[in-house]
């Protein structure tokens, strides 16, 4: 070709070449670096022949051939990989290696190009004939490192990436898939070591911010992952899709459900398809008791993912928030079924047992999930409320200090154990938890409304009416608030103001509420079987009601951690209030529902015995 085209003139030149495309031109350029024009000086005398081998002599055309076997494959295998044609690579790649099979780099990218595409045997291939070739270079090791990452063998890829980063320290790309691997192990502080060490040099993008702010919300460091997100969101280039994804679970995270939502819904609309931020946004309305929106975001997960294996799990919880218990517990069963270690769905299960005051059931779910996950503390504060329940205080005492190894700032354990102290009368115990719990959280309202009710309990009434002031500052419609506020007034005999804060507690959280999603479409009340051994016949035949005999004396806070309410309490102590204003049948009607919700419970009876006797005119003392 090259022969053909130095013979023609001029003229000749003009009419035959072809028209000229710039890889004719860069064609050219190469030829003319490869083999300059250099004018010289023909020489008087032929040099001997003798004189240096035929052998050792190239010619101009041979060197220009033998680059060019490398330059131009090179050039093609370029060129591909720039319009990210995968298949071309490889065909390139592979042209290349049958005529030169120890290219350390054409195996890299051949590789690289496997892995794109996910075969990821092939790619191991290669990659393990270029360290053969070359093991002092650290590229083969990297790619192979991220590729068993990918396989999850993540041990084996640290060790990978660790010997790509022996050879290269200023390796990043083997930093970032090392911390990857380290997260998905859960050594996440090895992670942050790692991400702190690209973005101290300075090599760090938008992605690496939003890794180490996901680290951080794990490591429950809320405001280093806030300002990692903010960070992020400074580069140009930055996947906003997963910015908003990634803020909207740690707002989740921070119990600030509608700012979750806020920022999944900008996620969802870049990225409609985002399953991650789908789920998350399902868990928040689920939080805020958004059953019917929680519900639809599930639908459209299984839509997205069919074979899921959470779909169970989030529709028994957003059933069990429905208090749809049947259906709620069917698909716990199907959750356990296919995720028996998952403690979250255990959890859950003993919560709908608990609702169902199945203590018994409910305990042994939470011990299975306590030996599933030791360190877990929602599931070791299950089993605290349900030893509170059956008067086992001794052995709740017990579950708090184990609880509180773990953590011993957590606000919820600290409450549960100051309840089991009050139930059992160490008041100064219980206002020792309840102290440190305010000085760890001094605007939980929790904390006040329970430190409100125990000096109420002490009758230091104007310190139980301080606190629980102090609750209603911060959130002013606080129906559990308000019914320790008409407490405290009931006892300080300011019966009016007491009335009022019971009225306004039972219009923001009617027990007509409840009632509504206790019953079916008929109007019976729901139940539901229980049980589960395969040839335990007695116990799938055990149909099982919601009990609501009992009267629970502990804080009305306990009861609001774990999504419950004693009615039949406020409604005995707004009772009592009518009859202290004389209003004896409105009286007699709310010791007759507080009766239904707690058969068993004697004061209210010895209520109702005066009510009756002032109704009928007579005075038995």
């Amino acid at each position: 070709m090259f022969r053909g085209k130095k013979n023609l003139t001029t003229e000749n030149r003009q009419e035959q070449q072809p028209k000229k495309t710039w890889i004719h031109g860069l064609k050219k350029k190469m030829s003319s670096i490869i083999h300059p024009q250099v004018p010289q000086k023909p020489s008087s005398r032929p040099l001997p022949s003798t004189s240096l081998p035929s052998t050792s002599l190239e010619s101009p055309k041979q060197r220009s051939f033998g680059l060019l076997r490398h330059h131009v494959p090179k050039f093609k295998i370029n060129c591909a990989k720039y319009y990210s044609n995968e298949n071309l690579v490889i065909e390139y790649c592979t042209q290349y290696l049958d005529r030169f099979p120890s290219s350390y780099s054409t195996l890299c990218d051949r590789a690289e190009t496997f892995r794109k595409l996910k075969r990821y045997e092939e790619a191991l291939n290669d990659l393990n004939c270029a360290i053969a070739v070359k093991p002092h270079k650290p590229t083969a090791w990297c790619l192979r490192g991220i590729i068993k990452g990918l396989n999850k063998f993540y041990l084996e890829a640290i060790e990978d990436l660790n010997d790509a980063l022996y050879r290269d320290k200023t390796d990043y790309l083997a930093l970032k898939w090392r911390a990857f691997c380290y997260y998905e192990i859960q050594f996440y502080n090895h992670a942050l070591w790692d991400l702190d060490l690209i973005i101290n040099s300075g090599y760090a993008d938008g992605f690496t911010y939003l890794n180490r702010a996901d680290i951080n919300r794990r490591l429950k460091k809320f405001e280093d992952a806030n300002k990692d997100i903010t960070k992020a969101f400074c580069f140009k280039n930055v996947n906003k899709a997963l910015a908003y994804g990634i803020s909207g679970e740690l707002k989740l995270d921070r119990e600030e459900f509608q700012d979750a939502i806020n920022d999944l819904n900008k996620a969802l609309k870049l990225q409609p398809d985002n399953a991650i931020a789908l789920r998350n946004r399902c868990e928040s309305y689920r939080m805020l008791m958004d059953s019917e929106n929680a519900l639809e975001d599930l639908n459209k997960l299984c839509i997205l993912e069919p074979e899921n294996d959470y779909q169970y799990q989030l529709r028994g919880a957003i059933l069990l928030d429905m208090r749809k218990w049947n259906d709620s517990l069917e698909n716990l069963n199907k959750a356990i079924k296919s995720l028996p270690n998952n403690v979250a769905t255990i959890g859950n299960r003993a919560k709908l047992y608990c609702k169902l005051r199945q203590y018994n059931l409910a305990l042994k779910d939470t011990q299975d999930g306590i030996l599933m996950d030791p360190r877990n503390l929602i599931i070791r504060q299950q089993s605290m409320d349900l030893h509170r329940r059956n008067n086992q205080y001794d052995v709740a005492i017990g579950e708090a200090e184990a609880a509180l190894m773990i953590d011993h700032k957590n606000i919820n354990t600290l409450l549960i154990r100051a309840d089991v102290y009050f139930l059992k009368r160490k008041y100064n115990y219980s206002l020792v938890d309840l102290d440190n719990a305010n000085r760890i959280a001094p605007k939980n309202s929790f904390v006040l409304i329970s430190r409100s009710e125990l000096f109420c309990k002490m009758k230091y009434y104007e310190d139980a009416l301080y606190n629980v002031q102090c609750a209603l500052e911060i959130k002013s419609a606080d129906h559990y608030a308000l019914e320790v506020r008409g407490n405290i007034y009931r006892k300080q005999h300011k019966y009016e103001e007491a009335l009022v804060d019971y009225n306004k507690s039972l219009e923001l959280y009617p027990l007509d509420m409840i009632l509504e999603h206790d019953q079916n479409q008929d109007g019976k009340k729901e139940s539901c079987k229980v049980g589960g051994g395969k040839d335990d016949k007695d116990s799938q035949d055990l149909l099982v009601c919601r009990n609501e005999v009992g009267y629970d004396k502990g804080f009305v806070v306990t009861q609001q951690i774990f999504g419950e309410r004693n009615f039949s309490r406020i409604y005995y102590q707004r009772g009592d209030t009518y009859y202290k204003l004389g209003k004896y049948e409105l009286a007699l009607k709310d010791f007759n529902r507080a009766l239904e919700l707690a058969s068993g419970y004697a004061p209210i009876y010895k209520k109702r015995a005066y009510v009756l006797c002032k109704l009928k005119g007579l005075i038995y003392i």
